[in-house]
């Protein structure tokens, strides 16, 4: 369980969080919606403890692993991506193996032997979900991924959801709902829960697009 409860934060006198409440269970992954300066970010940095909360708090079990891949991918770039995963393997307390790692993602062996400053934005974010199963974290935290990755990629997160919290941001309405059929929309620093049925009725649908700026590209 990761619980937050009223979560606010803000920088130089703007509020950005103003009332973050809400309680994710494992097992399920959770699509987080926002237009472009909605707080996604900072919400995942405050859950990863890399900035404080200015109010509230957040809650998850003891000694419980976090996953924060932020937008931009912070990897070693020169080195293979075999090299990096072998390193991993080596500092874990499992008997894991870099090739079987390799496999569960769909990794060739031309992609593994790649420098990552090599790599597409795809293969860089391929290779940070490689990284989850030998970290083995229960909060995975990813900004903005499937806005550039495709459908092999959602594949590949659901599974690794068993037992963990999966929480994938994105300011695109139709990449949520290929993430999830309900949807947790972060807007005016607050949660407001949408599920498949609400999402479409049609003013519905339409309030969100305007919130997420979509509304004139939308297709009838």
């Amino acid at each position: 369980m990761l619980k937050l409860s009223h979560i606010k934060k803000g920088y130089n006198k703007k509020d950005v969080l103003i009332d973050v409440d809400y309680t994710f269970q494992e097992g399920n992954i959770y699509s987080l919606l926002g237009g472009a300066g909605a707080g996604r970010t900072t919400l995942f940095e405050c859950i990863c403890g890399d900035v404080p909360v200015d109010e509230g708090a957040i809650e998850i079990p003891p000694k419980a692993k976090i996953f924060y891949a932020s937008k931009q991918s912070i990897l070693p770039v020169y080195i293979t991506g075999y090299e990096f995963i072998s390193m991993l393997c080596d500092i874990s307390d499992e008997n894991i193996k870099p090739e079987a790692v390799f496999e569960k993602v769909g990794f060739s062996i031309g992609q593994r032997d790649k420098l990552i400053v090599d790599y597409t934005f795809e293969e860089k974010k391929l290779l940070q979900l490689a990284s989850i199963y030998v970290i083995n974290p229960y909060i995975i935290l990813f900004d903005e991924p499937l806005d550039y990755c495709d459908n092999e990629y959602i594949e590949v997160i659901n599974s690794v959801k068993s037992g963990r919290i999966v929480i994938i941001s994105s300011g695109l309405l139709e990449i949520s709902l290929r993430i999830s059929p309900d949807t947790i929309v972060l807007n005016n620093g607050e949660f407001n829960y949408i599920d498949k049925q609400t999402m479409a009725i049609p003013e519905i649908r339409k309030a969100v697009l305007d919130i997420l700026g979509e509304a004139d590209n939308e297709i009838v």
